[in-house]
């Protein structure tokens, strides 16, 4: 059974951007919580665009679609909570209880996964309680490290793309403004 967080949910969303132009992007958001917040409209403010990329529709179908079915695999994992790093423990058959730490992420093609630990558990030795409660702290532990390292990352990716289109919004305005001061010192002349 893998560990939940629920903290996020997870779209994938195309957005037709103008004439031959469509941008697919997996969008990750708080998951609303309690009952009023289910209720109410909520905002998507806090909306995190983890992955995307702009397609010619005409031209790239296959491609687009290709790449809108990995995010869509993506965002199912992630609303499991099985996107990340997550601890996962499974019962067999002999006693035995598997607990292992995977690693899952998506690297801008296709959907990863990684197992980093394993370690399995005789639910009839003595001290397996103890053991295994120590062990799956450990990997929680480590799964919260990496999970916010990547967040940290997703956060400077998205303020950077935030301030790469305010400085392009400012130079589109400032070019505005020249042309329209040159075009009035001409229009004088």
């Amino acid at each position: 059974m893998a560990e939940t967080g629920g903290r996020y949910q997870y779209s994938v969303i195309r957005d037709v951007g103008g004439p031959g132009y469509t941008d697919v992007a997996l969008v990750r958001f708080s998951a609303p919580h309690g009952m009023l917040e289910h209720l109410l409209p909520h905002s998507r403010r806090d909306a995190v665009v983890l992955q995307h990329r702009t397609f010619k529709p005409l031209l790239e179908l296959a491609d687009m679609e290709a790449y809108a079915a990995q995010l869509e695999r993506t965002a199912e994992h992630g609303n499991q909570g099985t996107l990340g790093c997550f601890v996962q423990t499974e019962e067999r058959d002999d006693g035995i209880v598997r607990v292992t730490l995977y690693d899952r992420w998506f690297d801008g093609d296709r959907l990863r996964c990684e197992q980093l630990a394993q370690r399995d558990f005789d639910a009839g030795e003595q001290d397996s309680v103890v053991t295994s409660a120590e062990f799956l702290t450990e990997l929680q532990a480590w799964a919260a490290e990496r999970n916010s390292e990547r967040e940290a990352s997703y956060r400077a990716t998205a303020e950077q793309e935030r301030a790469d289109a305010e400085q392009a919004r400012e130079r589109a305005e400032a070019a505005r403004e020249l042309q329209r001061i040159l075009a009035s010192h001409n229009e004088s002349q």
